[in-house]
């Protein structure tokens, strides 16, 4: 599935590959700054968390290895220093992303970001000051308890906690990503093993290469508690259905496949009446005010394909035809067909209302014979009929295209049937026993 979205350009891989490079070769500037300016500062800062965590009241850390103690020392300021430029890595990531992303994969980039953000320092913070000097300390406790003389690596001591910390961070980043993606929309039972793949994939991976070595089953348990713990806090999303979940909006075509419908109720820019106001559909609607001439309401309906794995979409107002040929493109590309129920032509032939508001409505979606089966359509017509509160007067059956239509016009009690391409005989034998007036025009 590739798009390309109206608001992106269509660049080559190197051009893109080019933009992120300068984008991140400026994050890694800054960061280096930063890493720099805490420098200055860091033996404070170490010695400070040193005395919070020291578990004894009495000096009880040595240090064993000063090699080990400037790697601690240069992999504390890198990581204050990456923590600094998080700021300008949103900005960056955000500008090179949002040209080719959808509204609601905008919305939760902005919020997993920023989210992710506070969650990594409130787990540093809360880690770090309470989590970790509890820990020391309840160890410390045992080991005066077993009659051991305490002695610890001080070096070691950051480096656990350090790691603790990554792994905590890495399970915070991938559960906001998880839990912002079904808030925005973006996550439900349709799209969880797209979302599962990725984020899964990632944390495994990062928490496979960074994990200290102090054993397979140690560092596969972590994984396994990360994994649980992620589709823990993101199951009220992977488990819900599709905001737009409608069952009578899924059809089964001539080859048993399973084809989900959307009706885009498109104003035409006031030029067509909407159908919200004229009758109640089993199937999902999304009101649009001019697909044609707004990018962001076509974008807005690409997301709503996009995440509800449509396969269907009926423009109403129009045929289809004018909307732009990348729209059309990028539907192809997300298996979604677009076609149009010509209502604001239909419209066009009524100088007074329609009494029956709806049914010319009705009898256009009946009229469809993808994905409906076309042997059906006069059952389907009947069905529609039927269910009106009152039958129109006359029907007028036209087999005409329509362009050869022009002048028609229609009294408030006919409905109106557009019967190009289809059987005429076995429509009208369905129709004439509802005793209504037929008028047939070739």
């Amino acid at each position: 599935m590739s798009l390309l979205l109206e608001t992106d350009k269509d660049n080559t891989v190197t051009s893109h590959l080019d933009e992120l490079t300068n984008r991140m070769t400026l994050v890694i500037i800054f960061a280096l700054i930063f890493t720099a300016i805490w420098m200055n500062w860091i033996d404070l800062i170490l010695s400070q968390l040193l005395q919070i965590m020291q578990p004894c009241s009495s000096e009880c850390l040595n240090l064993y290895d000063p090699a080990r103690w400037s790697a601690v020392r240069w992999l504390s300021a890198t990581i204050l220093g990456i923590l600094s430029s998080i700021p300008i890595f949103i900005h960056q990531s955000y500008s090179f992303a949002k040209p080719g992303i959808l509204p609601s994969e905008k919305r939760w980039f902005l919020y997993w970001s920023i989210g992710g953000s506070i969650g990594v320092l409130s787990v540093m913070a809360i880690t770090i000051l309470l989590i970790v000097p509890q820990l020391f300390s309840f160890g410390h406790t045992s080991n005066i308890d077993m009659g051991f003389s305490t002695k610890y690596d001080a070096p070691l001591m950051l480096q656990f906690a350090i790691s603790l910390v990554w792994a905590q961070i890495l399970i915070v980043i991938a559960g906001l990503a998880m839990i912002i993606a079904g808030i925005t929309g973006n996550l439900n039972n349709k799209t969880a093993d797209w979302w599962r793949l990725r984020v899964h994939g990632m944390l495994v991976m990062l928490l496979a290469l960074s994990l200290p070595d102090v054993g397979g089953m140690v560092v596969f348990s972590i994984i396994l508690l990360s994994i649980l713990s992620v589709e823990l806090l993101s199951l009220r999303w992977t488990s819900s259905m599709p905001i737009n979940a409608n069952t009578k909006s899924h059809v089964y075509d001539s080859e048993g496949a399973k084809r989900n419908i959307l009706i885009a109720d498109c104003r035409c820019d006031g030029g067509c009446e909407p159908m919200m106001n004229g009758v109640e559909l089993n199937l999902n609607i999304s009101p649009f005010n001019g697909l044609c001439s707004s990018r962001k309401e076509r974008l807005s309906l690409l997301d709503e394909i996009r995440v509800n794995r449509v396969t269907d979409v009926f423009i109403s107002g129009c045929d289809g035809k004018p909307l732009p040929h990348l729209f059309k493109s990028n539907c192809h590309s997300l298996s979604c067909d677009v076609r149009g129920l010509e209502l604001m032509q239909i419209q066009s032939y009524r100088t007074i209302p329609q009494n029956q508001l709806g049914l010319d409505i009705s009898l256009a979606i009946a009229c469809q014979n993808n994905p409906w089966l076309v042997e059906e359509l006069p059952i389907r017509l009947v069905e529609v009929l039927e269910k009106t509160s009152r039958l129109p007067k006359s029907i007028v059956l036209d087999s005409r295209v329509s362009e050869s239509r022009w002048g028609l016009q229609l009294d408030p009690d006919t409905a109106f049937i557009n019967i190009h391409g289809y059987d005429i005989k076995e429509i009208i034998n369905e129709l004439t026993p509802l005793g209504v007036d037929l008028k047939i025009l070739n």
